[in-house]
């Protein structure tokens, strides 16, 4: 038996050590075989957690529905050997998950099983589901009321298993106050970020991430002349992403370069990795790297579209308009069928609106 437990804790171990170097394939590999280790050996708890982060490491190595299967068989876990705090990270994971492909009565309802789970233990650990509230907010455009949110789950954090950990809830807040356009909240929390000095693969990027949201924030808000983070967008798309916030990462230091001039830099990085427009958030920024150009071609300057800057139509141009014109309007077309599908699904018209407000700049 002390064997046995040795073998489960070894291989957990490892798998520890993977996810924390950003091999999130290897890492579920090993809390596979801890699965089946700790099942065979009528060991629930022990499974029920190897579960859990097997999960959590599919989701990060893009394995979304093999990581949906094993979430799912974690948080039904009832069992009295398996301990609550695994079954709710589980549901806590699930509900990250399906924020990005799940329909809106599907996330509600995992939401209102964990508050109802929570109600029953009686436990502290509320942070974890305002967050995600937040998160649901933030993905409907409802900016004010995922600001709100996230801020009450930054509060009540708690540095103890169940908890998502401090660089997530600071980014989270970080990102939010962009969109509120509230720059010298985003410098705090970009320094706040920085500060924690995160040691996981997947955290470290979002220290860089905050950096590059501080320059465009400040650059917006108070019209600095401070010299744009060129390096910084191309160390980070120099370096390979852990997890699933890769696709993120490129699009905001591409349009950093963009912003910064930086056009061939921008069809350098978009060479050696183009931009698919099968995403929404993908169609939208080829739209704007377009109407960029277009203004560059006018000898206009610079619009950080994605922040809801003031900026004139192009049909004020005393000129013919350029070509990118044209690229760009097809580009926010494909973005508006994809809005589309994301509105229907999480119940909003923030994405179709947005680009509408777009198409309305050409």
């Amino acid at each position: 038996m002390t064997t046995d437990r040795r073998v489960v804790a070894r291989l957990r171990a490892q798998a520890r050590q993977a996810r924390a170097s950003g091999h999130y394939a290897v890492a579920a590999r090993l809390e596979r075989q801890a699965v089946e280790w700790a099942g065979a050996l009528g060991w629930t708890g022990e499974r029920t957690r190897a579960l859990l982060w097997e999960g959590y490491s599919l989701w990060q190595a893009g394995e979304d529905d093999l990581a949906l299967a094993a979430l799912l068989q974690a948080a039904n876990e009832r069992a009295a050997t398996a301990d609550p705090a695994d079954v709710f990270a589980a549901l806590i994971a699930l509900v990250r998950l399906s924020l990005d492909r799940k329909s809106a009565a599907f996330c509600r309802a995992l939401l209102d099983q964990a508050r109802r789970y929570l109600a029953d233990l009686g436990q502290p650990w509320s942070a974890p589901l305002d967050f995600l509230d937040g998160e649901w907010a933030y993905r409907r455009g409802e900016f004010a009321a995922a600001w709100d949110w996230h801020s009450r789950a930054w509060a009540g954090w708690r540095d103890e298993h169940p908890r998502l950990t401090a660089a997530t809830h600071l980014w989270a807040l970080c990102r939010t106050a962009f969109r509120r356009r509230e720059a010298g909240e985003v410098a705090r929390l970009a320094a706040a970020l920085a500060a924690l000095s995160p040691l996981q693969a997947l955290e470290r990027p979002l220290v860089q991430r905050a950096q590059l949201l501080d320059w465009r924030a400040r650059r917006i808000c108070y019209s600095t002349c401070d010299a744009a983070p060129v390096e910084l967008a191309l160390t980070v798309l120099a370096t390979p992403q852990p997890g699933h916030g890769d696709g993120d990462a490129r699009r905001e230091a591409v349009r950093a370069l963009a912003l910064a001039g930086q056009w061939e830099a921008v069809a350098a990085a978009l060479s050696q990795r183009a931009l698919t427009d099968d995403r929404f958030e993908s169609a939208l920024l080829l739209g704007d790297l377009a109407l960029n150009r277009a203004r560059a071609a006018l000898g206009w300057p610079a619009v950080d579209d994605d922040s809801g800057e003031a900026a004139v139509s192009l049909a004020a141009a005393p000129e013919a308009a350029p070509p990118w014109v044209e690229a760009a309007g097809a580009h926010y077309q494909t973005a508006l069928l994809l809005a589309e599908a994301e509105d229907t699904r999480l119940e909003t018209g923030w994405h179709g609106a947005t680009v509408r407000e777009r198409l309305a700049r050409l």
